[in-house]
């Protein structure tokens, strides 16, 4: 089926009524912790699956919000959509420009905390099985939509869920929440994620707060884990936790081949970012190398003693903690390295340094040529006036794992509503309104071509 103008005047005709979708669904503060409002969202997104003639029911995971899954269309293949509901906390607060859960327009872009990760492409979705239904009447395929409450504190129960739900969650293939649009206006397509293992350091040295004269005598209990981490990283990037890269796996030729295709606007992202250089001085191939075949480990904050800004108080401060997170890359175990992270602290006498784990996820592959990611490349293909830019997996993390290797699910995630510049996890999170609305046409696009794009 090829891209009909009805499609386009379709979605123009209810332009506002989708906005009103968007707006309705980012301003539930869908946050952990704050179950009376996951509920809330949960009840929006089922009501809207119901009011598209979905057969919507609840995963129940004990102790996890209620993920919502919904049965729509028919025909002889079966797609899952994976989205989620629940979104990134808010602080800093005073960085936002207006409220994240009271939803501005500005200059055509829409600020909400939420727009872009994830419930941008979630509405988005939404409003295209609707635009399909008004078009062309019964969709394609037979649709799963999967939409889950718990994604941004690493979807803890998925893994379990995936498993007690299998014989509901399968499909030909999944469609994963959503990439994005790059720097020149690409359709960015990804076959899978780098994992996560984050964690907590934690050491407590002294009974109490100290006067800082006692730091000629006194061990400082910061100055140790800013030691430990230290020992973690070197300047250019290289973890140093024994035995980090034993299990990475390295880029095959056709990875180094689609790389070497891969558009990158790397003069771009060096300004976009606010900086001189890379990390080790990388770039070409080399930087592309690294974004997307090598581990990291971040600190992503650290906390101790008097932190006041624009006072002074001299402490010797009795404990620091520090977060940490390990982004990994296939066939890396975030267990395993967790593992390797505290051989490593006790073999160099940080053995009293405590380790609080978090959120883990595995990284995952899935194939470049399955039926669903060519239906996605197609369709964004007919969709955008950019060719796609296509990338072996995101740079960041999802719970893809369960579906694309335990499930056995070729998964493909598409163009999103975000762009490099939409603030995912910041304040002032947002999407272009034209960009939201491009997504709808290409969801519709991809569905089309779901429908009639040949096996082989």
């Amino acid at each position: 089926m090829t891209k009909t103008p009805e499609v386009a005047d379709a979605i123009a005709a209810r332009t506002d009524r989708y906005v009103g979708w968007l707006t309705e669904a980012c301003s539930i503060q869908s946050l952990a912790g704050q179950p009376d409002e996951l509920e809330r969202m949960a009840r929006w997104v089922e009501e809207k699956l119901t009011d598209l003639g979905g057969d919507t029911r609840r995963l129940t995971y004990e102790g996890a919000p209620d993920a919502i899954l919904a049965r729509l269309g028919s025909g002889p293949r079966t797609v899952l959509i994976y989205d989620h509901y629940d979104v990134q906390p808010v602080d800093p607060i005073e960085l936002w420009d207006s409220k994240p859960f009271e939803p501005e327009i500005r200059d055509g872009v829409f600020y909400a905390r939420g727009s872009a990760d994830n419930k941008g492409d979630l509405v988005a979705r939404l409003a295209a099985l609707e635009v399909y239904q008004q078009v062309h009447g019964e969709l394609p395929v037979q649709v799963k939509f999967l939409v889950e409450g718990e994604e941004e504190t690493g979807s803890k129960s998925f893994e379990a869920i995936a498993e007690h739900y299998a014989d509901e969650l399968a499909a030909d293939g999944c469609i994963w929440e959503g990439m994005g649009i790059d720097h020149a206006g690409r359709p960015e397509l990804v076959h899978g994620a780098k994992g996560l293992a984050y964690v907590e350091l934690v050491y407590r040295g002294l009974a109490e707060d100290q006067h800082s004269s006692l730091a000629v005598v006194a061990p400082s209990p910061v100055w140790h884990l800013v030691e430990a981490l230290a020992s973690l990283r070197s300047p250019d990037g290289k973890v140093l936790v024994d035995g980090f890269y034993d299990d990475v796996e390295q880029p095959t030729d056709a990875d180094l081949k689609l790389l070497e295709q891969l558009p990158f606007e790397e003069e771009e992202e060096r300004k976009r970012l606010g900086v001189g250089h890379f990390v080790g001085d990388v770039t070409g191939q080399d930087l592309l190398r690294r974004y997307y075949f090598e581990p990291t480990c971040n600190i992503a904050g650290i906390v101790a003693g008097f932190t006041v800004p624009g006072a002074s108080k001299t402490v010797l401060p009795k404990e620091a903690m520090c977060k940490l997170d390990f982004r990994l890359v296939p066939n890396q175990d975030p267990d395993d390295i967790v593992a390797k992270l505290r051989k490593h602290l006790d073999a160099r006498g940080f053995n009293d340094i405590q380790i609080n784990r978090f959120s883990n996820e595995h990284p995952v592959r899935s194939p470049a040529d399955s039926l669903v990611a060519r239906a996605a490349l197609e369709a964004a293909k007919e969709t955008f006036e950019h060719e796609p830019a296509v990338s072996p997996m995101m740079i960041g993390t999802g719970p893809m794992y369960p579906v694309a290797h335990s499930l056995g699910i070729p998964t493909v995630s598409p163009a999103g509503v975000h762009r490099p510049d939409s603030n995912i996890h910041a304040p002032n999170e947002n999407c272009r309104i034209d960009d939201f609305l491009k997504i709808i046409d290409y969801t519709v696009s991809w569905l089309e071509k779901l429908g009639s794009i040949d096996d082989d």
